[in-house]
């Protein structure tokens, strides 16, 4: 490729991005080439401000966390579909990497990889590649007060024609068309007392909310998706006072949200309706505090999954506990309260099968080993009728026999347990119609509870269990000295294709992580390929594709990927 360099340079301009698409990235099969370079320091123009753009990306050709992903939904899509795409999230700092930061200070990027290379044998590693602020939100910090950072997960709206990024560290939420790869709006959560992030946001299923986890600023915020009469989508709005406070008091809003339109020719606008209000109640519709020691000592917003009904969401808490919400309501309100007793800390992974909610809870910190799976009935009131609390109580529980014990000393080292990420498997012409695979960040391995259409809910059904070790496929990266170390976080499903419904696509975490550092350091950081067994009980993970985000003295691997998800796409 001749003057490609891997690395970033500073140039003075928050991104100066050269994309020689004078080159087809398909030559020769294998042929790609890192975006990250500056050719002859020409000036990046926006993609956003052309009809292609410089990034012309030759391949650019075209429910509810991901039917796997988080495990969201596991619906398919009602669109006709000519392939699919898996995009990755990497956390890895993309800009700003210097002697002085040599780890960046912002950005990340979105891997994006077509159908046609991935089910080629062997697949074929060709991404399209895009700097969230070099190609996505270069104009993030003057039009909202920060750089984007740290971006944390993707998932595709019902139809797959939107995608909505999360930025956990400066708690954006960008909209991006899934076809085009041009950005549509910018969104920047409510800040509070407590901080200002976006863990995670969630498409209800018919797409008219996406429900933002404003994590550390503990709280649940909601953009509407307007359409007009045909169905089309012709307005994002964030609705300021359907946010909804999971602390309550006085003095815990200290920033509006705020809304960037990124193309006001697209006949899609961008607002902010409304504003967040201070001195919502600190209790529940109970009487008992939102949060206190003892009941749920830190309700930092993790997962909000939503339901089929599209009317609840299940949201899971940092410090245990769980809240049962009805998004449609103006404030939204809490119609049924968990406590750390019933629902443990840190759940992140949940899908609706058979009709019922099923969610996962990891581990909460260092050492600590956590695996437990939820089933709950979908049936809660509309607000603002309430449940007692802890009611109704989960239809079934699944716990590993290690919960609460310590790695290193109740435990061998090492050896704790991280479940994270749940991957929905459809299996309709028997009985046990689906099948839940659960990946474990820690030990490397998945495991596999069947769910039948009509059997007994209230017990898990224990299908199997697979390492991801054993191909040895996973090795090494720059900076590491472990190897054959996956650690899987969230993946997907393929929906579509020859391999439909036959393959994972899972994130495999950099051996420096940025986030959950004590649970997900892995040593082959890129897309991992779990080609599952005819019964889909096992799977073996068949491939890696390596991803890379140098530091300045190009000593270390900093690419982290976070997550993997399928869009369809659109005949």
């Amino acid at each position: 490729m001749g003057s490609a360099r891997n690395t970033f340079e500073s140039t003075g301009h928050p991104s100066a991005l050269i994309i020689d698409t004078s080159r087809s990235r398909r030559t020769g099969g294998m042929e790609r080439y890192s975006i990250y370079q500056n050719k002859e320091n020409r000036p990046f123009a926006p993609i956003f401000g052309q009809t292609n753009g410089r990034i012309q990306m030759q391949r650019v050709r075209n429910l509810i966390f991901g039917a796997v992903f988080l495990g969201f939904s596991g619906m398919m899509p009602l669109v006709q579909a000519k392939g699919y795409e898996v995009w990755v999230s990497d956390q890895a700092n993309t800009q700003g990497i210097t002697a002085e930061t040599p780890t960046g200070t912002h950005g990340g990027a979105v891997r994006i990889y077509d159908s046609e290379d991935l089910e080629r044998t062997p697949p074929v590693d060709n991404p399209v590649i895009l700097d969230v602020t070099a190609d996505l939100f270069p104009a993030a910090d003057t039009a909202t007060g920060a750089h984007v950072a740290r971006i944390h997960g993707i998932l595709p709206s019902p139809d797959h024609k939107y995608m909505a990024l999360n930025f956990v560290v400066s708690g954006h939420l960008g909209i991006v068309d899934g076809e085009s790869k041009s950005p549509v709006c910018l969104f920047r959560a409510t800040g509070t007392s407590t901080g200002r992030q976006n863990h995670m946001s969630f498409w209800a299923p018919d797409g008219k909310r996406v429900i933002v986890a404003n994590q550390n600023g503990r709280m649940l915020e909601r953009v509407d998706v307007v359409h007009n009469s045909q169905g089309e989508v012709t307005g994002f709005d964030f609705n300021a006072a359907a946010s909804l406070d999971l602390v309550g008091g006085v003095g815990r809003i200290t920033d509006q949200p705020v809304a960037v339109d990124l193309n006001p020719e697209d006949g899609i606008v961008c607002t902010v309706s409304g504003m967040v209000a201070d001195g919502q109640p600190t209790t529940t519709p109970t009487g008992a505090l939102k949060e206190a020691e003892g009941i749920r000592p830190l309700n930092s917003v993790i997962c909000p999954i939503a339901a089929s009904t599209g009317q609840h969401v299940f949201a899971t808490l940092g410090g245990g506990g769980m809240f049962v919400i009805d998004m449609s309501a103006t404030p939204m309100r809490i119609v049924a309260e968990y406590d750390m007793n019933v629902v443990r800390a840190a759940g992140c992974g949940g899908v609706e099968a058979a009709g019922f909610m099923h969610l996962n809870t990891g581990t909460p910190g260092p050492n600590i080993s956590e695996f437990s799976l939820y089933r709950f009935t979908i049936d809660y009131p509309s607000a603002p009728a309430f449940n007692a609390a802890n009611t109704p109580a989960p239809v079934a529980v699944w716990a590993d026999a290690d919960n609460g014990k310590v790695a290193g000393a109740d435990i061998p080292a090492g050896s704790n347990r991280d479940a994270h990420g749940l991957v929905l498997v459809s299996n309709p012409p028997a009985e046990t119609a689906y099948y839940l695979h659960q990946m474990d960040r820690i030990r490397n391995n998945v495991e596999v509870f069947g769910i039948s259409s009509s059997g007994n809910h209230q017990v898990f059904d224990h299908a199997g269990s697979y390492s991801l070790t054993t191909t040895n496929v996973c090795g090494s990266t720059v900076g590491t000295t472990k190897s054959n170390d996956p650690t899987p976080d969230l993946g997907d499903l393929s929906l579509v294709g020859q391999t439909k419904g036959s393959r994972i696509y899972v994130a495999l975490r950099g051996p420096f992580p940025l986030t959950v550092s004590h649970a997900a350091d892995g040593s082959c950081p890129g897309l991992g390929i779990i080609s599952l067994s005819p019964n889909l009980t096992s799977g073996t993970l068949t491939h890696v594709l390596p991803t890379t985000v140098l530091d300045a003295e190009k000593s270390k691997n900093l690419s982290d990927p976070h997550a993997a998800i399928v869009r369809v796409k659109a005949e």
